[in-house]
């Protein structure tokens, strides 16, 4: 079997996904856990930490677009990729000792290291635009998470071998060293990720620096305003704002029910997370390819029942094998959405607009996310518990399904590779 799209561009691209993984894999999912249990104890941590992943989610929403625009005008998407890496790493170094200084303070820290993860991995997600011919973008985005995968997985283990000996009782306290090795290790791998961008993307027209905050600002109410003219990209966005909102809620909640339900320790969730990436890697490259040769809308219809089902299965089931069974159902397809998602999008926007576009598709992503991490806290401390709040995420989950099936999407692109100048010279450059 032959990969014509793996070429060197897309192993440099790929890089930084490695990096980022080992704080997504952990980060996002852990320190609610840690927030909950160790810094506001109470009936009301479920609530504080909902408004915490709710303006972290926000906040990115808000300043995506604007940063992907002014590097799209300045040509300086390195520089605003290594600043945004920079305060996810800083900040999340700070966290343990943000931790001990009360719940605004920690609350604070993980926002800023979330709002840095999310407008850095915004940029990098733009490049696909540039290391992948149109035919091939489902299999490298793909790729890109499945190798991306391997470096949340080593992450993972590395958190299980500090966890060893511990007693379950003294585990979540522990977890403020396992966020610090955590930035440590995202600091490291992303020297090379962010390396491993430079050259990828050539600006089509010479930069402007003066007046181009000012000019950020008009292009991004401009697109906005001209919704129509970006009709099947919005679509989609309106499809993904809603999907998303189930995945994120999911992501920040998810150790917090698996520990309150059915009392698993935090190496016991350690190891699910771990199978969690096992499964995902071979799963999102297998999607990718699917997307490609059956057209993304199918493939993300059929993956978001599996995520149904897994939410069903979350929220009502019962028995020592539930866990891993959702984490098996979420494994195979809590990557591919993403991964697919990131694929028909990119396949929707004009190329020389990439990182401004993918500006707005975090305001889906992250702003509409906002919306659930604060419903399920909400409904979670109002009712005293995580069953009905998990049965709501079936509503906007729902609801994005109908509308990806409604949504005006285009033909797929049926080019045969040797016909393809795109793949040709694409190739050529790798």
């Amino acid at each position: 079997m032959t990969f014509p799209w793996l070429t060197r561009r897309v192993l440099g691209w790929a890089l930084y996904d490695v990096a980022s993984s080992t704080y997504v894999a952990l980060v996002p999912t852990f320190f609610g856990l840690y927030f909950v249990a160790s810094v506001s104890a109470g009936s009301s941590g479920s609530g504080y930490w909902g408004l915490a992943a709710a303006a972290s989610v926000g906040l990115t929403g808000l300043l995506a677009p604007l940063t992907g625009a002014y590097a799209d005008r300045t040509a300086r998407w390195i520089v605003a990729l290594a600043a945004a890496t920079a305060l996810c790493v800083i900040a999340t170094l700070a966290l343990p000792l943000a931790g001990a200084h009360g719940a605004l303070t920690a609350a604070a820290a993980f926002v800023c290291a979330q709002v840095g993860y999310s407008l850095a991995t915004s940029l990098y997600d733009s490049y696909v635009v540039d290391v992948a011919p149109a035919r091939y973008r489902g299999q490298v985005s793909g790729f890109g998470w499945a190798v991306g995968l391997t470096g949340g997985m080593s992450a993972i283990l590395i958190a299980v071998w500090m966890m060893r000996g511990i007693p379950a009782g003294e585990q979540v306290g522990r977890l403020g060293a396992v966020f610090v090795m955590t930035g440590l290790i995202f600091c490291v791998l992303a020297l090379p990720g962010v390396a491993g961008l430079r050259g990828l993307r050539v600006p089509t027209a010479p930069p402007t620096r003066k007046g181009a905050l000012v000019d950020s600002v008009r292009a991004v109410i401009t697109t906005f305003l001209a919704w129509r003219a970006h009709r099947p990209a919005i679509q989609v966005l309106v499809a993904f704002f809603l999907i998303n909102d189930v995945l994120v809620t999911i992501q920040f909640f998810i150790v917090i029910v698996l520990s309150g339900r059915f009392g698993l320790t935090v190496e016991g969730m350690l190891w699910l997370a771990l199978l969690f990436s096992a499964i995902a890697i071979p799963a999102t490259l297998l999607a990718g390819r699917a997307a490609d040769q059956r057209g993304g809308r199918p493939v993300l219809v059929g993956m978001c029942l599996v995520l149904g089902a897994a939410v069903v299965l979350l929220a009502v089931g019962k028995g020592d094998w539930i866990p891993a069974a959702v984490v098996v159902l979420l494994g195979l397809v809590f990557a591919p959405i993403q991964a697919s998602f990131r694929a028909l999008y990119a396949s929707l926007i004009p190329p020389h607009r990439a990182a401004e576009m993918f500006g707005f598709n975090v305001i889906a992503g992250r702003l509409s996310a906002a919306i659930g991490p604060l419903v399920f806290g909400a409904v979670a401390a109002w009712l005293g518990g995580n069953t009905v709040a998990l049965i709501v995420l079936l509503l906007p989950l729902a609801a994005g399904v109908f509308l990806l099936l409604a949504a005006d999407l285009p033909e797929r692109d049926d080019r045969l590779p040797g016909d393809s100048r795109e793949l040709a010279e694409t190739v050529q450059r790798g």
